[in-house]
Parts: C-alpha cells; structure tokens; sequence
C-alpha cells in the first residue's frame, strides 16, 4: 500500500520542531550548575597509590616548630586565620612572631595553673566564653517586660537603646591573677638592677590583637608584674586570651620563672595582695627573737564557739603565716614581696628561721588572735616580715573573702636587741597579759621556762598577799555600806593586777636605745667587756620641774640633759625597779619602758582607802611612770596589751585598736605598796 504524501510545509514544521526539542535537551544537558557538585569519594588511606613522581615536603629543620595555622579570634573557627611562614630569607620581623607555646593552654574558672618559662619566652592561655556568667538580671528583666521592644531597639529615657543596655550588661566580669613562685637570681655580689619582672597580657576574640602580644600590636590590656604579683579584670562575654611574657635577662641574672595563673568568675581575685590592712602588730623583740600577734580573727566571743574555732585551727590548720627575711644587700624575697607562693617558696628553701605558731584568748575580750615567735635571728639585725593568709580557711576580712591563692598584707620591718639583757617572755600563768621583752642576762637567754617561772612566781607572791588584804574589807555588803557607790572590790582587783605585772615585770629595752622617756637602770653594772655606761647625756629632774599629771606636757619635754656624776648614787638608776630582779638575774645595764601613770591613777580610784595605796608626787612620779602618748604615734610607757605598730607608713605603736581592744586584767597586792 502506498504512503499517503505530505503536503511540503506540514513536513518542514515537523522537522523544525523536533530539531529545536533536540537543541534545547542539549543546552540542558552542558549547564555548568551540572558540574558544580562533583563530589571526591572518600578513599581509606592506606589503598591511596602515591605517584612515584610526587615530590616530598621537606621536614622542618631541628631547631624550629614545624609550619603551622591558627586561627587568632576563637576556637570554633570565626576568625581570621593568621600563618606564621618560616622562611630562612626573611627576618622573622617581617613575617610575625612565632608563638612560643603554640598550643594555649586553657584556665577554668577559680583553678589555678602552674607554668614555667624560660628568658624571652612567652605562656599563652585562653578562657573560653562558655565558662563566663549566665544573662545578667537586667537582660531577663528587659526580656521579660517587653522582649519585641527590646529586640527592636526601644531607647529609654536617657536616649540609649535598650537593646544596647542588655547587651553591655549581660557581659561577666573576669578576675585574672598571677604569682611568680620563683624567679632569676643575681650571678654577680653587688645587685645595682631591679629583679625582672614577668609581664601579663589579656586580650578577646573581638579584639585586632595578634595571637601573641608583640611590640608593634598590643593586646587591650597589661599588667607588669610588680614584686611578683600582677592582675587584671576585665567584662566580656568573648573568649579570653591571656599571654605572660619573660624578658630577656640582662648581664648579672641567670635562671628562669615559675608563676601561677588563675581566672574567676565570681570570687574575685584567685590571689591576693592587701596593701591596705594592718593586721599584724609587733609584741616586743629580743636579741634573736621577735613575737607578733594579729588583730582577732572572729568576730564573736561566746566561750563554745571560740573554742570549737580554735579546736578547728590550732597545729597545722592556723591560717595564718609569718615570712621573714634579713635586710642584706641581696634578699631571696626581693621581687616577691606581693607573691604569696613566691614568699613561702624563698622562705622554707632559704632561711634558718623557725616559726613558732599559736591562738592566744589571753589578750581581750576572749577573742582569739594568732601569735607567733619568730626564732633563730640574729643580734641587732633588720628584717623585713611579711604576714599571710592560706586560701583554705576563707575568711573574710575587710569584706574581702581570701581565695585558694591566698592573701599577702603589708610588709613591715623591724630590728632585733643589741644584747641579751632583755628576754621576750610570754604565756605566764597570774600575769597573763605579760608578753614582752623582761630584764634577764645570757645566763637566761636559753632558759625561757626558768625566767617564766621566776617573774610569775614573784607575781603569784603579791597577788596572794593582796587578795589576804582585799578579804578584809567589806566588799559584799549593800550599796550604802560599800566604800564606794562607783567602784567594787571586783574592779580593785582588777585595776591592781593590771598595775602590779607593769611594775614587776619591767619592759627592758637595750641600752643602745636613745628614746627620751626611757629610764636607765643598773648604770654601775658593767658591760660584759668591763667597761661602765656613760651617764653623760642621762636626764635628771630637778625639783618642781614637773607639772603633775594634769598637765599636757611630758617629762622629757620637762627634763634638762647633761653630765651628773650624782647619778650613779641615786637609786632610780643604780639598780633596777625590783631588787630580786638583781639578785636573781643580774642583768647588765638596760632601759625601762616606765609603767604608765594612769595604771597608779586607776588603782588609787578603784581601791578601798583603808589599803592606803597612794601615786608619787611630781618630780619623782616621773622616775616612776611614764605617760601615754596621746597621738598613738610612739609607745612611751607600758601598760598591758601595749604592741608597736611597724607597717610601712605608719609609726603609730599603742594599743590594739577596737577590734582588739585589751582587758585590763585584775593587779598587784598590798604587799607591794613599796612598788608605788
């Protein structure tokens, strides 16, 4: 059968059309989108077939890091990453700073890290965002009141956007703290350059910084370590870079640094220096030994508890220390005097000290307060002490509570007794507030025990025949009968007990003292090379030359000065206030820190009449005792819990402030009427 034909146009528009589909199949069929999503199928290693003509990349030379990327702006990768080439051409000034520990270590919140360093080197550290604050209370406040006006950028009355507010507020603030535990030492004797310090650098992730801090681009913020110590605080919601830096060490110093580095969240600083609170105040010093005692350390006086604290406390849970070191021209503590693991470190490694620690009720109102007896000094030596506190007790002074890091207060200086004729005592049983340097001779100077027992015994001695006294009078009778509507036997025996241990148990200071209101004793003793003191320049007072205790002035501004043979005749200075002081000890020369004249006041007022007790009249109440110096700014005479105040900056000696204010504990017998 024949086919049909086809008129001539009907085929040509068939044609066309199946060509132009054909066409437009193949346009599709070449877009590039097509080769755009070529994939590499992952091949397990260890089938890979390396051509035999693949170069190898040479390894790195032994003495440098191999060729390295880090991203400098965070640890997820949002930042710019910086490439630190090594090229042997190219001064490495030109290239960047190789980073010296290239893998930063990371810090965790109030965890304190350990690190050495050697000379031009740097640590680096990070803090990641993740550790900081949860949304501050004003973010959750403004979210919760109105969330779409906060999210829109509302302005408040101040015309700062709300939304700008809750950002600036929801960042933490971060404490940074650093300690060097160890540092370089001089290789040369005569040190004439300062210690090097360490320096700390902190930067964030949104800061332009490079990775390492160098000369040419500073992080936002640094802190040079100073006496080994440095911080620095910052508010942020990034990640926290931190970087400590060595210096390069000049000629004379050879070693390197060990340091502690810590971040907190939320307790303020991991370590601590308190260059602001007295809280440590010298007793009284003797030619090779020093006590201290510190202010209360509670702040409540119920008997149960102060005992349960000091059961807790006492033998190696005291949480305070005490570092001492001599004034050479060349201390181990130089450069450390603000780092609490420094300190320790130079003190148990290089010193021959010892340390006797103790908590002591005995000085008012039942509050204990730590003492401490620093031993094994030498003979008119100066030291500079530094008093700490351990971070296990956190305890909170000054509203400040002490970290794990610890805490180091104010350093002080002091300087020990030319000689052994005072002995520093303390812990006598009657006399309980006695804690100073006595009248005593080498032949004591080892036997504490012994010279305890020799004072307090002579004390017990008049406290007894006192109290046979005292039992005369009627002091348990009604208020009309008593002797006085004010005072009470109570406060009689009290006041005298207080005026006896002043009077027999003398404050010695050393002969070398040149203080005018100390009074010579023992002037025809002599020295153990043979020689007598020289009276000249020793005060006398003539008659009248004293206003009486009314007046304002004191008997050294009333004394005249100059050479009187005569006074090795008199009494006041021929010998010392109690003869079995003589007798017994036979102490050298040595000068008296009279008892203060108020003590003799208060007993004359607090005492019934018929025991007869009565003060000296001027001039000889000013052979006797010594007045109080109304500024606080010297100890000029002795009553008990009298202390010297030796922080730098202040001259002040006196009595425990407020916070630990001295009792004055019951006194002397009326077998001791001569003392007066």
């Amino acid at each position: 059968m024949q086919l049909p034909k086809l008129a001539s146009l009907p085929s040509r528009l068939l044609a066309f059309v199946i060509a132009t589909c054909l066409v437009v199949v193949v346009w599709i069929s070449f877009q590039p989108n097509y080769f755009a999503y070529a994939a590499e199928i992952p091949v397990p290693a260890e089938v890979v077939q390396h051509s035999e003509f693949e170069a190898p990349i040479p390894p790195a030379p032994p003495d440098e890091p191999p060729i390295e990327t880090r991203d400098a702006l965070g640890e997820e990768g949002n930042g710019d990453s910086l490439y630190a080439p090594l090229f042997a051409y190219f001064d490495r000034s030109l290239v960047g700073r190789q980073e010296d520990d290239p893998k930063p270590s990371e810090l965790n919140n109030n965890q304190m890290k350990s690190m050495e360093i050697a000379p031009n080197n740097t640590r680096t550290f990070t803090f990641k965002k993740s550790q900081l604050g949860q949304r501050s209370v004003l973010e959750e406040v403004l979210n919760a009141r109105a969330p779409e006006e906060t999210l829109n950028g509302k302005s408040d009355t101040d015309g700062h956007e709300e939304g700008e507010i809750v950002k600036r507020q929801a960042q933490s603030r971060l404490w940074i703290s650093a300690n060097t535990c160890r540092q370089p030492t001089p290789t040369v004797k005569l040190v004439t350059d300062p210690v090097p310090q360490l320096t700390l650098w902190v930067w964030t992730s949104t800061s332009s910084a490079p990775a390492v801090p160098s000369s040419s681009s500073r992080p936002v913020g640094n802190s040079t370590f100073n006496g080994g110590y440095a911080n620095y605080t910052l508010a942020t919601n990034e990640n926290v870079y931190i970087a400590v830096t060595a210096p390069a060490l000049t000629q004379g110093w050879a070693g390197s640094w060990s340091f502690e580095i810590a971040a907190s969240t939320d307790q303020g600083y991991y370590h601590i220096y308190d260059n602001s609170t007295n809280f440590i105040y010298m007793v009284d010093t003797d030619s090779d030994s020093t006590l201290f005692i510190t202010h209360n350390m509670t702040d409540f006086n119920d008997t149960a508890k102060v005992d349960k604290w000091i059961d807790e406390h006492k033998d190696d849970n005291m949480p305070f220390d005490i570092y001492a070191f001599p004034d050479d021209a060349w201390s181990p503590m130089m450069g450390l005097e603000r780092s609490y693991c420094g300190l320790k470190t130079q003190f148990e490694s290089s010193n021959d000290l010892s340390v006797t620690t103790s908590i002591t009720t005995q000085f008012g109102q039942g509050l204990p307060k730590g003492m401490f007896n620093v031993q094994g000094l030498k003979t008119s030596m100066k030291y500079t002490g530094f008093l700490v506190l351990n971070g296990t007790s956190n305890m909170t002074i000054d509203n400040t509570t002490t970290n794990d890091g610890g805490r180091v207060f104010q350093s002080f200086q002091w300087q020990t007794k030319a000689d052994d004729t005072c002995q520093v005592i303390f812990g006598l049983e009657e006399c309980n507030t006695v804690a100073y340097a006595v009248p005593s001779s080498s032949a004591w100077k080892n036997n504490d025990t012994g010279l305890i027992a020799f004072y307090d015994g002579l004390a017990t001695q008049y406290m007894s025949a006192f109290r046979t006294s005292l039992a005369q009078v009627a002091c348990d009778t009604v208020g009309t009968a008593q002797y006085s509507l004010a005072r009470n036997c109570s406060d009689c025996e009290v006041d005298y007990k207080s005026w006896l241990c002043s009077v027999l148990i003398p404050r010695c200071e050393d002969w070398t003292a040149n203080a005018t209101y100390l009074h010579p004793r023992n002037i025809n003793t002599p020295f153990p090379n043979g020689t007598l003191p020289s009276v000249d320049g020793l005060p006398f007072f003539p008659s009248a030359s004293f206003d009486g205790p009314d007046s304002d002035s004191t008997p050294a501004e009333n004394a005249t000065t100059g050479y009187d043979a005569s006074l090795r005749t008199r009494v006041a200075y021929n010998q010392s206030r109690v003869p079995a002081i003589d007798a017994t000890l036979a102490p050298g020369p040595y000068k008296e820190l009279l008892p203060c004249e108020n003590l003799c006041f208060d007993i004359v007022r607090s005492c019934p009449a018929q025991l007869g007790f009565a003060c000296p009249n001027p001039p000889m109440r000013a052979l006797s005792y010594g007045r109080r110096d109304t500024s606080g700014r010297e100890l000029t005479c002795n009553y008990p819990g009298a202390v010297v105040d030796l922080t730098v900056g202040r001259s002040a000696a006196g009595a425990l402030p407020a916070r630990v204010r001295t009792v004055l504990w019951a006194a002397a017998a009326a077998a001791a009427w001569g003392l007066l």
